[in-house]
C-alpha cells in the first residue's frame, strides 16, 4: 500500500451534506443520499439519475451476508432498500459483491423477512437468545459469502423484533 500511495497527499474531505446533496461535476449529476442505520455511521448511497446507476453503499450486498453492527438495524436497511429501489435504477453497484440490477434489492429483502420469520419463530417458542444463535439458520444462502457473520444478522433480527438479551 505505501509504493501504491507514493506521491498521493491524503485530504480529508471539507464538504458536508445532511440526508441529500446534489454535485454536478463534468457534465455528471451524482445525487448523494444518507443511508441511516444500514452498515457504518456514515453511509451514502450515489445515485446517477442520466445512467441510471445507483451505488448502495453496503446497505445491500450482493451474494453474500452482510455484517450487521449494533447500531445497524434491519428496518433501516429495508427502508435503505425501498428507497433506492423506487429510484428504478437500470446497474446497482453494491458494496460488495459483483453489481447487478434492482433483483439485488429483492434478494436481501427476501433474505431478510425470512431470517426475521425464523428468528420470530423461535422467539415465540420461547428460546433463549443463546439457542437462537445456534439453532436459527439459513441453508438457503449457504452459498453466500461471509457466513461467518451470520450471528450479526441472528442479533439484529432478534433486536427489531424487541428481543431483551
Amino acid at each position: 500500500m505505501k509504493a501504491a500511495l507514493e506521491g498521493y497527499r491524503f485530504i480529508a474531505p471539507n464538504i458536508e451534506y445532511h440526508d441529500k446533496m446534489t454535485i454536478n461535476l463534468g457534465g455528471k449529476t451524482f445525487e448523494l443520499m444518507y443511508l441511516k442505520g444500514v452498515h457504518s455511521e456514515s453511509d451514502s448511497a450515489i445515485w446517477l439519475p442520466n445512467e441510471r446507476v445507483v451505488f448502495s453503499a453496503s446497505a445491500f450486498v450482493n451474494n453474500q451476508i452482510n455484517i450487521l453492527r449494533p447500531f445497524v438495524t434491519i428496518p433501516d436497511i429495508l427502508a435503505a432498500g425501498k428507497m433506492l429501489k423506487a429510484l428504478n435504477p437500470e446497474h446497482v453497484v453494491p458494496g460488495h459483491g459483483t453489481p447487478g440490477g434492482s433483483e439485488i434489492f429483492e434478494k436481501g429483502e427476501k433474505y431478510y423477512a425470512l431470517l426475521l420469520e425464523r428468528v420470530g419463530n423461535a422467539m415465540k417458542a420461547g428460546k433463549s437468545f443463546d439457542d437462537i444463535q445456534k439453532e436459527v439458520k439459513m441453508p438457503e444462502y449457504a452459498s453466500w459469502g461471509s457466513q461467518d457473520r451470520m450471528p450479526t444478522n441472528i442479533d439484529a433480527a432478534f433486536r427489531a423484533l424487541g428481543g431483551k438479551k
